[in-house]
């Protein structure tokens, strides 16, 4: 279920199969720094070992206070008291996860296309993901790159679900907030230098915050 008085942060953060750190361990570190909506994300455990992961990261999200979701898998994501799931075009149906999923569950979806959009608009979502803005270290293949334009016409269609730009996302581009009018940017493998998870979140974790802040004064 939604965290009590969830709202939508400026930062989405996805764990990674591939930086040496299991992915509740990701989980605690993102939380700790001040991480408030985060992406539980493996393409390699096995089901049972995902289960575990996603349980342990939703207990400490619970902890915080913070938003869980767990990408591509409903079940999983019910089974480990997550809040929600994160949906591919591919995967299934928010209609299909909600049968599984606690009432109130958050779901996402992530779109490449204007195409992709006008469906996602008339589903049962509850925020978006949209891209990709530029080439990623953690998917390998990918839809072609979305350009301003694309972008602008793509949010004019899921207007009003808060829309996170996604794809090889870097510090310097948390200008595109205002530049474009996105929620905020979903951040994986920049968070991490060559040899330490984690390594850059801090600064993530500032910038996006600085953001909050003005839209609350604005």
């Amino acid at each position: 279920m939604k965290p009590k008085g969830f709202h939508f942060p400026a930062l989405l953060a996805l764990t990674s199969d591939d930086c040496g750190v299991s992915h509740a361990r990701q989980t605690e570190i993102l939380l700790d720094a001040g991480v408030k909506f985060i992406q539980l994300r493996s393409k390699s455990l096995s089901p049972k070992n995902f289960l575990m992961e996603a349980r342990m990261a939703a207990k400490s999200a619970k902890q915080k206070r913070a938003g869980l979701v767990i990408n591509d898998a409903p079940r999983i994501a019910a089974e480990a008291g997550a809040d929600g799931v994160h949906l591919g075009m591919t995967d299934a149906s928010p209609g299909q996860a909600r049968r599984l999923l606690a009432e109130g569950a958050m779901i996402g979806r992530t779109v490449h296309s204007l195409a992709e959009a006008h469906l996602v608009a008339s589903e049962d979502c509850d925020y978006v993901g949209i891209g990709p803005y530029r080439r990623s270290q953690t998917k390998r293949e990918l839809n072609p790159v979305l350009g301003h334009a694309q972008i602008l016409e793509i949010l004019a269609v899921l207007h009003p679900l808060p829309v996170y730009l996604i794809g090889g996302l870097e510090l310097a581009d948390f200008d595109l907030i205002g530049e474009l009018g996105v929620t905020g940017l979903a951040v994986c493998s920049a968070f991490s230098g060559p040899s330490q998870f984690g390594s850059n979140l801090k600064a993530f974790v500032e910038r996006a915050q600085a953001f909050e802040t003005m839209e609350v004064l604005s």
